[in-house]
């Protein structure tokens, strides 16, 4: 049987099972009697598959992990040790999925997965161990024997067992393998079970549909429901002895499909292309016919628009997919450091664009291996600062218009200003006399050189510095940027201004000259001011607005000088209201806006570009990413407005 074309359908399930193994084993308390009967069975599901595929330690690794959760199904209490154990294996079997991905193969991490075995093991309550069953010594290349095929249910059935058949899908490619899962889960929960016709002959025949004899208790009917949400199962019929049951509810043919991203992608530009041709339609029609049409045109606007957030909708994946990775990483960084780390995430329940999510994996994990590495202190020296001996990771996932921001916090050491400067000073950077007048958030910004380090040594893990190049590389190409604060004795912040990928956004477009367009997203809009009205004045070195017997700074972003003729855009920063003078503004609609390529995607203050209903193409902007621009100190700037 050729296994690739079945691959994509292995790991899509296999990572389902994994993620949910982590998910119930890193709660922070032990396992509930029915969380671990739930473990058993994704573990059980685990091994049947990896063996059916012919990854061999996956699915010892799956079948060890199995045997210390029947333990605990048995009635033995979870041991904080044996947890730690646990939650290894799911990490190594993740590392084999990704290998799989990678080779086709499950065979470069034998060595490790013996290792992790061998931790299972010694995990063990003593009487279990005594009494495990004799198995294949770790690396000896036998594999465990999958589920066992099960018995033909034709023999005669006890008169107190009741009939299930099962049903797969039409479309499944691979049906033996789909009753099979259905047979171990059954198998975990009542034991073995009569089958007909068997496994072997389903297999032969590609039949779809099989008769279970099962236990007639009490838990019969929620498992017979809980088989329906397995993947690719189309349909459960239970009859009870005596009298038959009334059959379930039938949910459909198909009750989900699989899509391909790039079927999406393709779908999510079809739908921005109609709305530009819708947007273009009504600015060709003449005032009158547009009146005439509106309501025409309003209800396909928001038709189209629906249907652009449900596709958008689909795309997105929750962030806790990363922070799961993360969280991992942060414990692997505990045992190799001797720290003792606790990662907190907030926001995880954020649903960002598959792709922005795989591009944020390596820049979170740079600044999550210097936290641990070199920000955050010692156990005994925390101690000696009035610290908890164990040091914090935390992470926090939230929007701000139409961005996204990513931060990673610690509660370490900081960083040391001066240190920063010297450095700079010694690898000639900087004159002294430059460091003394740099602004603080200009000499944090530093440390995101190649190479650059305060450090003297330098270990395997990293170094503040090392990597950090890495990370502002990595948000830039993201058209984001990087911001640092940090506090010396009391812990340092990053925090990952991105866009949020592919959004449906009402912008505001200006220019500074008549050829091209720019864009705001109106959110970020409070007014507009025209320049005649309302006069510029200069408090001390700052440019300002006047309005209303107030007064808003003036940001120094201008491309060309600003007539009196000209606007200014009140603006919401993260540092308060500023003003943005512009030539002209020429008019607001809803637009997909969709991120650059490279070049492009490096200019800082661009968040993406956007078809105009005219034809034209308008670079978007952000305010947050405008403020970072230091605001223009020339002389003369009242001459050049």
């Amino acid at each position: 049987m050729d296994l690739q074309k079945y691959l994509e359908m292995y790991l899509s399930d296999g990572r389902e099972h994994v993620a949910a193994l982590r998910e119930a084993l890193e709660g922070g308390s032990a396992p509930g009697a029915e969380e671990v009967r739930e473990l058993f069975r994704h573990a059980h599901s685990l091994k049947g598959m990896a063996a059916s595929m012919n990854f061999e330690a996956t699915s010892r690794l799956a079948h060890s992990l199995e045997t210390i959760l029947g333990v605990w199904r048995d009635g033995a209490d979870p041991a904080p040790p044996a947890i730690e154990a646990s939650l290894r294996a799911v990490d190594m079997l993740d590392d084999l999925m990704d290998v799989v991905q990678a080779e086709m193969k499950d065979e470069g991490l034998s060595s490790r997965v013996d290792e992790v075995i061998i931790q299972l093991e010694a995990a063990l309550p003593e009487e279990a161990s005594a009494e495990k069953p004799a198995g294949p010594a770790p690396g000896t290349g036998e594999t465990p024997p999958a589920a066992t095929e099960p018995s033909d249910a034709s023999q005669e059935p006890d008169k107190e067992t009741a009939k299930l058949t099962v049903t797969i899908e039409p479309g499944s490619p691979l049906p033996a393998a789909r009753l099979l899962v259905v047979a171990q889960h059954l198998e975990a929960e009542f034991g073995p079970c009569p089958m007909a016709p068997s496994l072997a002959e389903v297999q032969q025949r590609a039949l779809r549909s099989v008769v279970f004899r099962v236990p007639a208790g009490p838990g019969i009917k929620e498992a017979a429901r809980a088989l329906r949400e397995l993947p690719e199962v189309e349909e459960t019929e239970l009859e009870m002895p005596g009298a038959p049951s009334p059959a379930p509810e039938k949910p459909g043919v198909v009750q989900s499909v699989r899509i391909r991203a790039a079927a999406l992608d393709d779908l999510l530009a079809g739908s921005s292309e109609l709305l530009y041709h819708l947007n273009r339609l009504e600015a060709e029609l003449s005032p009158a016919e547009q009146q005439e049409h509106h309501f025409w045109l309003e209800r396909h606007r928001a038709l189209l628009n629906r249907h652009f957030d449900h596709i958008l909708s689909i795309r997105l994946l929750p962030f806790d997919i990363l922070g799961q990775r993360l969280a991992r990483t942060v414990r692997e960084l505990s045992s190799r450091t001797g720290k003792p780390l606790k990662f907190e995430m907030t926001g995880a329940d954020q649903r960002l664009d598959r792709t922005l999510l795989e591009r944020l994996l390596d820049p979170l994990t740079h600044l999550i291996r210097n936290a641990a590495d070199h920000g955050i202190e010692s156990p005994s020296a925390r101690k000696s600062a009035g610290k908890p001996e164990e040091g914090t990771i935390a992470l926090t996932v939230q929007r701000e218009g139409e961005a996204l921001l990513v931060s990673i916090g610690d509660d370490g050491r900081g960083l040391d200003e001066n240190a920063i400067r010297e450095a700079a000073v010694k690898r000639e950077l900087l004159t002294d006399a430059q460091s003394k007048k740099l602004p603080r958030a200009k000499i944090l910004e530093l440390i995101t050189l190649p190479a650059f380090s305060t450090r003297r040594e330098v270990t395997d893990i990293s170094g503040r510095g090392v990597g950090l190049d890495v990370v502002r590389a990595a948000v830039e190409a993201l058209g984001g940027y990087l911001e640092m604060d940090s506090v010396q004795g009391q812990g340092t912040l990053f925090t990952l201004v991105v866009p949020s990928a592919v959004t449906l956004t009402s912008i505001l477009v200006f220019g500074w000259d008549r050829w091209t367009r720019y864009g705001l997203p109106t959110s970020q809009v409070r007014r507009i001011y025209a320049l005649a009205a309302h006069p510029l004045v200069r408090v001390g070195p700052r440019l300002c607005i006047q309005h209303d017997n107030g007064l808003i700074p003036v940001l120094g972003f201008r491309p060309r000088p600003v007539g009196r003729e000209g606007f200014a855009l009140s603006l919401d920063t993260p540092s308060g209201e500023r003003a943005l003078l512009v030539s002209r503004v020429f008019q607001s609609e809803r637009v997909v806006i969709l991120p650059w390529g490279a070049p492009l995607d490096m200019v800082p203050y661009w968040i993406g570009g956007a078809l105009l209903s005219t034809g034209e193409i308008s670079y978007i902007m952000d305010s947050r990413a405008l403020l970072r621009i230091d605001p223009a100190e020339e002389e003369n700037v009242l001459e050049t407005v």
